[in-house]
């Protein structure tokens, strides 16, 4: 065999084996593309941008990424990041504990991602009803809370520059206009705790076996219901942390908070290789994916293209949706 046939077949193997690679590519060309056409586009300044855009959407996409691969979906998710933002903010304004206001914001999404798991459970039904429902009980709840009023705060206390500070120390050294926050630290973090988690733990291995096979999985002893409620849970507090940042961002929280960022979450998850029928994906992949999404979002709107106004991004995105879904497929039955 040839030194260019096992080099072809060792790539297409490295394809099959790895949902990371395929979305990865695609975001290095289209940054490049953005970058020859667009002035200032390649710079740090942009990078940073980037990536600051990311880290709400990108939080919720690790909860959600562990639940598709699993086989499920939660589209209440929106709903609980307002709730972690609403338990945040009532904790940490007027002088309340920054610890307590983390472990409700984190806690009471995680409670009731849980009970959206118990209603499968005890249901049958499928998790995308389930989560229809409980988004607009939740935000019903959110209204509750807060008597529909915005929550908004001008201080800037200690705890919110942890969750969004600017790092200074890493900005100093990189050329001027580099805007990193903490928030990328925490948002990365967790995506290498979760990858480690689905990659390397026999929990990993779970959700992958529940995900592309539930019958078998039951078989070799897995307790598919306890991998999906957990997943649920993880959902859920994923969405929380999300709450936490967004309002140590804003410093301010309102009932729509969060709407419409299932929708996005799915399709970073999606556009990063996670297949919506379940048993395949990557924590990584869907980081791309979001990674990939505000990169188009930037370059579109710096384009200034007619006919794709800055509003209407999300033809954009539904277009990214579904060339990711046909080349994800495409390149698994090549490889």
């Amino acid at each position: 065999m040839s030194t260019a046939a096992i080099t072809t077949k060792t790539f297409r193997h490295w394809l099959a084996r790895s949902p990371v690679v395929g979305p990865l590519i695609t975001l290095v060309v289209i940054f490049l593309l953005f970058s020859v056409r667009i002035p200032g586009f390649f710079s740090l300044r942009t990078v940073s941008n980037i990536i600051n855009a990311t880290t709400l959407v990108g939080t919720v996409t690790i909860g959600i990424t562990m639940l598709m691969i699993s086989g499920e979906f939660d589209l209440s998710v929106g709903a609980l990041v307002a709730v972690g933002g609403y338990l945040f903010a009532f904790n940490t304004i007027d002088g309340g504990s920054p610890l307590l206001a983390i472990v409700l914001a984190v806690l009471v999404p995680a409670l009731l991602g849980a009970l959206n798991g118990l209603i499968l459970i005890w249901t049958g039904m499928p998790s995308f009803i389930i989560t229809l429902g409980t988004l607009s009980i939740f935000r019903g709840g959110v209204w509750l809370l807060s008597g529909g009023s915005l929550v908004q705060t001008l201080d800037r206390l200690p705890v919110y520059e942890v969750f969004n500070g600017r790092l200074d120390v890493l900005n100093d050294l990189l050329p001027a206009g580099a805007n990193f926050r903490s928030a990328m630290l925490w948002m990365f973090g967790l995506v290498l705790i979760f990858q480690y988690v689905l990659t390397r733990t026999r929990y990993g291995n779970h959700v992958m076996a529940v995900g592309g096979n539930p019958g078998a999985a039951r078989a070799q002893g897995v307790n598919v219901k306890l991998v999906k409620v957990v997943n649920f849970i993880i959902s859920g507090a994923m969405a929380g942390v999300a709450g936490v940042l967004l309002f140590s961002q804003f410093r301010s929280v309102r009932v729509a908070t969060g709407a419409g960022v299932e929708l996005d979450a799915i399709a970073a998850a999606v556009v990063g290789g996670t297949l919506l029928s379940g048993g395949s994906g990557s924590i990584l992949g869907g980081m791309v994916g979001v990674l990939l999404i505000s990169t188009l979002r930037s370059g579109v709107v710096r384009l200034n293209i007619p006919f794709i106004p800055a509003d209407n991004f999300e033809a954009v995105v539904g277009v990214t949706i579904v060339a990711a879904a046909v080349l994800n497929h495409w390149i698994r039955r090549r490889a």
